[in-house]
């Protein structure tokens, strides 16, 4: 299997916001391997842009060793991805022991992976994958935040999240002390279907009815992240902004 069976066309664009002085937000692209990505520099990191473009730049091997093309029918390509994101957070974290650069940078990431008439998808931290499906919006991706975690334990009303105090601890992030565990899993692909792929400085902007109604409304994959990052920097644009939008038809 060397490419999907169906047809993909996407775009991305990122956006430092209306706060920030500078973007630590990144993404890429691997065509031959349709591998997508999206990372974003930990809040708080000494250097969260150095991490999150190391991501972005070094992932692609990992995925090609972890995850060759002709082995992506496999029950275990999910688990295989999440292999590849939770060796590199480990390589990176020992990287910091060892190069001054590196020490304390930190990022999120959240990968796709298109393979056959699947969607393979992992992630480290809070930047989340989105499945639109005919007038469905889900969530692919369960945030490693402190938020998430007392959501979870029923002590924060889900409603509540975007004010909380502690929306933006991650639990789990690039370049955590090993081992790092990602979060990895598939979904079989129908034609029409929109994935996207975006950090916190979106999702934690624009509620998710919205962003349903954002893409619906451009059905273009470059319309519809340039509308995204307005409607964010309409919300304020508090943080940096990346949104990446995958068709499939």
């Amino acid at each position: 299997m060397n490419q999907p069976t169906l047809d993909v066309q996407y775009s991305a664009l990122s956006d430092v916001g209306c706060q920030r002085s500078d973007n630590q937000d990144r993404w890429g692209v691997d065509g031959d391997q349709w591998l997508f990505m999206v990372a974003d520099g930990v809040g708080g990191s000494r250097d969260g842009a150095l991490a999150a473009q190391t991501m972005v730049d070094i992932l692609p091997r990992y995925v090609a060793h972890h995850l060759p093309l002709d082995q992506r029918d496999h029950q275990d390509s999910p688990e295989r991805l999440g292999r590849a994101v939770s060796e590199l957070s480990d390589d990176l974290h020992a990287k910091s022991q060892d190069d001054a650069r590196y020490q304390g940078a930190n990022s999120t990431l959240v990968t796709a992976v298109i393979a056959g008439t699947r969607v393979l998808v992992a992630h480290l931290g809070d930047s989340r994958a989105y499945l639109r499906r005919g007038q469905q919006l889900q969530r692919l991706t369960r945030d490693h935040t402190l938020v998430q975690a007392l959501v979870d334990a029923h002590q924060v009303d889900p409603e509540d999240t975007g004010q909380h105090r502690a929306r933006n601890v991650v639990t789990k992030y690039m370049g955590m002390k090993p081992p790092a565990r990602a979060d990895a899993s598939a979904v079989e692909l129908h034609p029409g279907d929109r994935i996207l792929l975006c950090s916190d400085g979106l999702h934690g902007v624009v509620k998710e009815p919205s962003l349903a109604q954002i893409l619906d409304a451009n059905p273009d994959p470059g319309y519809a992240c340039a509308a995204l990052i307005t409607a964010a920097r309409d919300g304020g644009g508090p943080d940096n902004i990346t949104a990446l939008v995958i068709n499939i038809s």
